[in-house]
């Protein structure tokens, strides 16, 4: 048996052996180091409360990203990357992840994360709505976006779209 899991990094399927659950392992994808979880067995999962709203504006969220990325530049790791906004020559790949990551969070019932990456394409609106017609016209196709069932990808593009305007 293995372990099935997305990358939390390009969000790709990814199957592990049970052996390596609970440590950390490369994505054969875009080869970053990544969690792999524990396998669970049914008698296992827990029930847990509702999640609390989030009321923040996403500040503190910030916060903490620019302290890690910090961090990771003094431990000689990568810098950190420049933002969408900031970015002189803003071309609608460079958002083709962000839109890929929206629609299988949304998939995923990840409304959380799927808001974050909504937020960053806001921030860039003009070309994240390019990103999106990429999507939609066909013109780039996303092996990653073959688990979500076509018409419900349509639905995602679309929502994404309209929040864009």
């Amino acid at each position: 048996m293995s372990i099935s899991f997305r990358c939390e990094h390009c969000g790709k399927k990814v199957e592990a052996p049970d052996s390596a659950g609970g440590k950390r392992g490369r994505c054969p994808y875009c080869k970053q180091s990544c969690y792999v979880p524990s396998p669970v067995s049914e008698d296992e999962i827990l029930e847990l409360a509702p999640e609390e709203e989030d009321r923040s504006d996403g500040a503190e969220e910030e916060k903490v990203r620019q302290h890690e990325w910090a961090l990771r530049a003094e431990m000689g790791g990568e810098a950190a990357p420049i933002p969408l906004d900031h970015k002189e020559d803003l071309k609608s790949e460079d958002l083709h992840h962000l839109v890929v990551n929206y629609c299988l969070d949304m998939a995923d019932s990840k409304l959380d994360r799927a808001k974050l990456h909504l937020a960053e394409l806001k921030k860039v609106r003009h070309t994240a709505r390019e990103a999106v017609d990429d999507f939609l016209t066909g013109k780039v196709l996303e092996p990653a976006l073959d688990t979500v069932p076509p018409k419900l990808l349509q639905g995602f593009l679309n929502q994404l779209r309209e929040e864009l305007k």
